[in-house]
């Protein structure tokens, strides 16, 4: 067991719940975090709970043996441990759409996938298909390939989908074309010629010309990537149909923006425009009763 010190605000219950909202069907009320990963090839739970909202602790441990310095690397990757969301309300604070909704969401911070190779998985899953749809088939992959642990399933690595045949892949519900995607990512990061854990220590662009630079990836993926996978703050998918809409009803006029517009709102909010994205997105879905989930 360790104990880690976010920056905070952090309200871990609050970012489980809106985490809910965002999958398919009704969302228990839960308040710990029970996230599957690797630690060199071997399949384990990192489990953290919140014993201290202000100033915020966090109490991590896992089921496995894990050693400690790894367990509180995974933990502070996972939950945006080094983001301080102190700034950004700050600069929201005055505004009268963004003011109300920071301090209702106050301390929520998203989770990262526990690798840059699944959340890159996971932007191939979601083009052009519903965040539902794309749920379902990242579960049969995942039980397809993966491994159980703890009776949850830890996300297959690069090895085991480079070496399913691409019509394995598409069984799991990928177009085709998807599944050759997938394929060929998890060979590159397999083989060692794609080091996707670089884009960590790059600059913004940098890494979204890496991505880019791979077939299937386009704008709006690399940046889904960016903003969710990194956790970089002033990232938007500004070509994401669903952050058009919400942001054109939250900033807008009330109609779907275009993504010159997404861009031109946000402006004023530099370098925190992903995390008014986000904070946007999670209110719209929560009063929207998104997951099962609701604004108290």
């Amino acid at each position: 067991m360790v104990l880690v010190h976010p920056a905070g605000p952090y309200d871990l219950t609050l970012s489980l719940k809106v985490a809910g909202a965002f999958s398919p069907g009704p969302s228990a009320a839960v308040s710990a975090l029970r996230a599957p990963a690797r630690v060199q090839g071997a399949a384990v739970i990192v489990e953290v709970r919140q014993t201290q909202i202000e100033p915020p602790v966090l109490r991590v441990s896992s089921p496995q043996r894990v050693g400690r310095d790894r367990l509180e690397a995974l933990a502070e990757w996972i939950t945006l441990a080094e983001l301080d969301l102190s700034p950004f309300y700050a600069l929201c604070e005055g505004h009268p759409r963004l003011g109300r909704v920071t301090r209702l969401l106050h301390g929520l911070k998203h989770f990262r996938p526990t690798s840059v190779f699944e959340m890159a998985v996971i932007a191939i899953t979601e083009q052009q298909i519903s965040l539902a749809a794309a749920y379902r088939i990242r579960e049969r992959l995942v039980r397809r390939f993966g491994q159980e642990v703890g009776g949850v399933w830890v996300f297959p690595n690069p090895e085991r989908l480079s070496g399913a045949d691409p019509s394995e892949l598409a069984s799991c519900g990928l177009s085709f074309r998807k599944a050759e995607y997938v394929s060929e990512l998890a060979r590159s990061v397999g083989d060692g010629s794609l080091d996707l854990d670089s884009m960590k220590a790059m600059g913004d662009d940098e890494a979204r010309a890496l991505i880019m630079a791979r077939r299937g990836f386009g704008r709006w993926s690399a940046d889904y990537i960016l903003v969710r996978g990194l956790g970089r703050a002033d990232v938007v998918p500004a070509d994401d149909l669903g952050v058009r809409t919400v942001l054109g009803r939250a900033l807008g006029a009330g109609s779907r923006m275009t993504a010159a517009e997404v861009d031109h709102a946000l402006l004023p909010f530099r370098p925190y425009r992903g995390l008014v994205t986000f904070y946007l997105l999670a209110h719209d879905r929560l009063s929207r009763g998104g997951g099962g989930a609701s604004i108290q």
